[in-house]
C-alpha cells in the first residue's frame, strides 16, 4: 500500500469517481475568481535569493492576479491526486516487468534490470513529485495531462513566492503543506550512510539550482546530514567506489546519497555510461538516489496510454494511444506529446484528424510519442489557460498553478499564487 503521510484525513475522502463536493454549487467564471496580486519587492527577492524569479527575462513569470479556488475544488484537486497516484502506480508496477509494455514505456533494455530493481528494492523510496491536471475550475471535469515523477519543478514558487504574495494579499491560502510535507516525507525516508554527505544534484540551470535548495533544505531539516548543492558534471563518479566531489587539492567529499534533478531518461537515452555506473553503485547499496530509478515508469508519458488500457473510461483520465485511429473520438482532437518531453516542447495540437491548430518546437521531436484525448481548461477573458497542479509527497499536500494565453502551457507560462475562498455554509434542518 502507498505510504499516507502528510493528509491523514485523506482515505476518509470518497474517491474522485464517486463524485465531487461542489455539486449544487453555482458555476464561477475564472474571471470572477481573479484578485490583484500585490507585487513583492526586490528587496524581498534579493533577501530570499530568489531575484531570478522578478528580473530579466522572467520579470513577468509571476502572475499579477491571484486565482481563488472554492474549498472544494481544492479538496477535488487533492483527492485527484491521490487517485491519480494509485491508479499510475499500480500500472507501473504491473508494466515493469513485461517486455513489451517496457518497450512502448521507452525503457531501453540495458536500463531495465535497474528499473525492476528498483520496483523490488525502492518501491517506496519516493521523495517528491508533481500531477499537472485540466478542469477542476468552471465545472470543468479534472483530467489528468501527466506526472512529473522525477524532476518536479516549481517548488520554489509553491514553497516561498506564493505564500508570501497570499499572505500581503490578506487572503485564505489554498491548501499547501509541501514543505513539511516534505520534511515529514523524508524523515520517514532517512537520509544515507552517517560516513557520507548528500548530493543535491542538477545539470546547471539557475531554475533548477533554486529547486534544488528547497529540496537540500528539505534534507538538513529532515536532519539526513550535509548537503551540498552540486551540479553533475562536476562529480566524480566511480562505480567501484563511489560518488565524489573534489573541494580542494586532495580534498574530497563522498556522497552516498543523491537528490537527483536531471531526469533518468537523460542518463539512459543521452548518457548511458552515467545509468551504468548509477546502477552499479544502487545495486551494490553504496547509494541511495530519489527519486529512485523506478520513477522513470511514472516519468514516461507511455505509462498514460497504459493506465488508460488498464482503466478504460476511469474520469480522472483521458483517452490516450499511441496510434490515434485507436482513440475513442480522434476527431474531437487529440495532443501528440513525446514520450520524455518536457516543458511543453515538441506538442501538437490536431483537430478534425489532420487540422494542427497549435504546435511547439523543442528538443524531443525525434523520440517515440503518444496521443492524448484533448482536453479543455478553464479560460479567463484574456484566453489564459488555466492549469492545476498538486505535489505528491507521496500523497497530495500543495496545490500550485499555471496559466498561458496560448493553447500550450510551455515553458512561457506564468505562474498564478492560489487562495481559498471563503464560502457561507448554509445548514438545514
Amino acid at each position: 500500500m502507498p505510504v499516507r503521510g502528510c493528509r491523514a484525513q485523506q482515505n476518509q475522502l470518497p474517491a474522485l469517481s464517486q463524485g465531487l463536493a461542489a455539486e449544487n454549487q453555482p458555476v464561477l467564471s475564472v474571471d470572477s475568481r481573479l484578485t490583484d496580486a500585490p507585487r513583492l519587492k526586490d528587496r524581498w527577492f534579493k533577501k530570499q535569493g530568489l531575484d531570478y524569479y522578478a528580473q530579466g527575462e522572467n520579470e513577468d513569470y509571476l502572475a499579477d492576479e491571484i486565482l481563488s479556488l472554492r474549498p472544494a475544488e481544492a479538496t477535488a484537486a487533492l483527492r485527484a491526486g491521490d487517485e491519480a497516484w494509485d491508479i499510475l502506480r499500480t500500472a507501473a508496477r504491473k508494466s515493469a516487468f513485461m517486455d513489451d509494455r517496457l518497450a512502448g514505456l521507452g525503457i531501453p533494455e540495458f536500463a531495465r534490470p535497474l528499473v525492476q530493481w528498483s520496483v523490488e528494492n525502492e518501491w517506496d523510496n519516493f521523495l517528491v513529485g508533481r500531477f499537472d491536471f485540466a478542469g477542476g475550475l468552471d465545472d470543468l471535469p479534472l483530467k489528468l495531462i501527466e506526472f512529473n515523477a522525477d524532476t518536479a519543478s516549481l517548488l520554489p514558487e509553491t514553497t516561498i513566492i506564493q505564500p508570501e504574495v497570499i499572505r500581503k494579499a490578506g487572503l485564505r491560502p489554498a491548501p499547501n503543506d509541501l514543505l513539511k510535507a516534505l520534511e515529514t516525507n523524508a524523515r520517514r525516508l532517512g537520509g544515507g550512510r552517517s560516513d557520507t554527505a548528500i548530493a543535491a544534484t542538477h545539470l546547471g540551470s539557475e531554475d533548477d539550482s533554486h529547486n534544488v535548495d528547497v529540496l537540500a533544505k528539505v534534507s538538513t531539516a529532515a536532519k539526513w546530514g550535509r548537503t551540498d548543492n552540486v551540479m553533475l558534471p562536476t562529480l566524480e563518479i566511480n562505480p567501484d567506489e563511489g560518488v565524489f566531489y573534489e573541494a580542494g587539492t586532495g580534498k574530497w567529499i563522498h556522497y552516498g546519497t543523491m537528490i537527483k534533478f536531471f531526469p533518468w531518461d537523460f542518463a539512459a537515452l543521452e548518457e548511458p555510461e552515467l545509468w551504468e555506473y548509477l546502477a552499479e553503485l544502487v545495486m551494490a547499496k553504496k547509494l541511495r538516489v530519489f527519486n529512485p530509478a523506478w520513477t522513470m515508469l511514472l516519468q514516461s508519458k507511455a505509462l498514460l496510454a497504459y493506465a488508460w488500457e488498464d482503466n478504460p473510461g476511469h474520469p480522472l483520465l483521458l483517452p490516450t494511444a499511441f496510434d490515434p485511429a485507436n482513440l475513442p473520438r480522434p476527431l474531437d482532437g487529440y495532443v501528440r506529446k513525446p514520450v520524455f518531453g518536457r516543458m511543453g516542447e515538441n506538442l501538437e495540437i490536431v483537430m478534425n484528424g489532420r487540422n494542427v491548430v497549435a504546435q511547439t518546437d523543442g528538443d524531443y521531436g525525434n523520440g517515440p510519442v503518444i496521443y492524448q484525448e484533448y482536453a479543455e481548461y478553464a479560460t479567463d477573458r484574456d484566453k489564459h489557460r488555466y492549469q492545476l497542479s498538486t505535489y505528491q509527497a507521496p500523497a497530495a499536500c500543495g496545490l500550485c498553478c499555471r496559466r498561458q494565453d496560448d493553447m500550450i502551457i510551455d515553458d512561457d507560462g506564468e505562474f498564478v499564487s492560489l487562495a481559498l475562498m471563503k464560502e457561507k455554509v448554509s445548514l438545514r434542518f
